[in-house]
């Protein structure tokens, strides 16, 4: 619990700088400049590089060369999630499913069979708030909470596994973590599926960067539907497998059954 107040020191401190600007000198307000730049880049690198693991531990990777892991975030989506598991059970491909919770309280059966598939479920906060490392701390344990327990509806048990939106951090998400039984997963490769709309150009991002141990960040719900990634992932597929990867999951399913309906 030391880091998040570390953190706090470092936000308290860096708007205290504010007081060398009285009285008023080109001196001061360089110094100001400088002390007040470099307290809010270390706060933004923090909060912002979804790599860095210094205020929750950060998994980003799996452990074989030989292995790659697809992540689909922001589902379950009525129409394009459907297609997508369609599409890997084709492929033989298991993949790990970060869900946000309000979405799989709406579509439970879709997150349902993606389990019974072999795919791995995990929280992707309740709601996907855009601003999550502003959240109060009181509204951050319950984005993960309320994630958490929407899983356990839809399919019977609690996700292993976490992934804030977009990456983001909190200076409160290690102690928060650690308290609802969560790893944090991010990615090693962002396909940036959700600004390239081009098929084409999707899977040429992927398979040129891609390299072993990678965890590949994809999304299988946009406000403009998935068509890019559903067009672009069999040729993807294919391609790492001719280079010898096998896919994996993001992490272990444990010996967790979904429960009977």
């Amino acid at each position: 619990m030391v880091r998040p107040y570390l953190f706090i020191g470092l936000f308290v401190a860096t708007n205290c700088t504010l007081a060398l600007l009285y009285p008023f000198s080109w001196t001061r307000f360089l110094i100001f400049v400088a002390l007040y730049g470099l307290g809010t880049g270390i706060m933004l690198y923090l909060l912002f590089n979804p790599t860095n693991d210094w205020l929750v531990t950060n998994r980003s990777h799996v452990e074989s060369a030989t292995e790659v892991a697809l992540t689909f975030d922001d589902g379950p989506d009525p129409v394009d999630t459907p297609r997508l598991l369609d599409l890997l059970r084709q492929k033989g491909i298991k993949a790990t499913f970060f869900v946000v919770g309000r979405r799989a309280d709406e579509h439970p059966e879709i997150v349902r069979r993606a389990w019974e598939e072999g795919h791995l479920i995990a929280n992707h906060t309740w709601s996907h708030q855009p601003l999550f490392c502003f959240l109060p701390p009181w509204r951050l344990r319950q984005e993960i909470e309320r994630g958490t327990e929407s899983i356990r509806r839809a399919c019977g048990r609690r996700p292993r596994y976490f992934r804030s939106p977009v990456g983001l951090r909190h200076p409160f998400l290690r102690p928060y973590l650690e308290q609802a039984g969560l790893t944090f997963v991010s990615w090693r490769l962002r396909s940036r599926d959700t600004h390239i709309r081009n098929a084409q150009r999707l899977a040429e991002r992927i398979v040129n960067n891609a390299h072993g141990g990678d965890i590949i960040l994809l999304h299988d719900h946009r406000p403009d539907g998935a068509r890019a990634m559903l067009e672009a992932l069999p040729g993807v597929i294919d391609k790492l497998r001719a280079r010898g990867f096998e896919f994996v999951l993001a992490g272990s399913r444990g010996e967790a059954e979904c429960e009977q309906r």
